[in-house]
């Protein structure tokens, strides 16, 4: 009788620990020290559109071009300059590339004027790739840029009668492959209404050109999250039970 309490026993906890393990296995959990759960960030491959534009290219160049002037007393020299920081940023997320900024292009070839019409040209596409070793470069052209000053300014329920700004904007991103000459190029357009504020604050910019890169921000995002999107989060189980 002894015995046969003791085998009965002996199955239920077999059972027990069977249903425990088989919860643990379901749920990425493999017992206390013997299984984790790891997540890391791994970088993302282009748009599988665009891939055999970039597969053969190492080395990226940016430059950007305006033949606007400046309005409204923004600086529109400074904010192509950042706008084209921050394009180069974001290239950083393609893996196993070099990235060249505009200022660095812009000294080496500090006698030329980089614009669209020297850029695409056959003797300084042959230079960029023999001289900085470019593969590729990611041209951008503000289009257009309207600035129009109201009386009113947008508000949660409105309008209030204080001065506004009114932005529109339209930018074209290009990317070429200087190795076999295939380009892929994407614009968009995009309008700022907001109030006129003065910078109280100090150190912090002009308001008038944030607002600008704000705009400028979208067609940018746009054309990043399909060249070289941000890394995406990845979650894998290992076994650290050290056998």
């Amino acid at each position: 009788m002894l015995t046969s309490i003791t085998l009965r026993a002996a199955l239920l906890s077999t059972s027990a620990l069977t249903v425990a393990l088989c919860w643990g296995c379901a749920s990425g959990v493999v017992g206390s020290g013997m299984g984790e759960a790891v997540q890391f960030h791994a970088p993302a491959p282009p748009d599988r559109e665009l891939l055999p534009l970039v597969e053969d290219v190492e080395t990226i160049g940016v430059l950007s071009a305006t033949n606007i002037e400046s309005v409204q007393a923004l600086d529109i020299e400074k904010v192509m300059g950042r706008l084209t920081d921050a394009t180069a940023r974001g290239l950083r997320n393609l893996d196993n590339r070099t990235i060249l900024s505009q200022d660095e292009i812009r000294w080496h070839f500090r006698g030329i004027t980089l614009d669209s019409m020297t850029v695409f040209s056959d003797s300084l596409q042959q230079a960029l790739r023999t001289e900085l070793n470019l593969d590729g470069i990611v041209y951008i052209t503000l289009r257009s840029l309207n600035a129009q000053m109201t009386p009113v300014s947008p508000s949660p329920y409105g309008t209030v009668n204080s001065p506004g700004l009114n932005l529109s904007v339209e930018l074209e991103l290009l990317f070429v492959n200087l190795n076999t000459g295939k380009r892929w190029a994407q614009a968009g357009r995009r309008n700022s209404w907001q109030p006129v504020q003065a910078d109280i604050t100090g150190g912090r910019g002009d308001p008038t050109e944030r607002q600008m890169l704000s705009a400028l921000a979208s067609p940018l995002r746009q054309f990043l999250s399909r060249l070289a999107p941000p890394p995406r989060r990845q979650t894998r189980h290992f076994d650290t039970s050290g056998d």
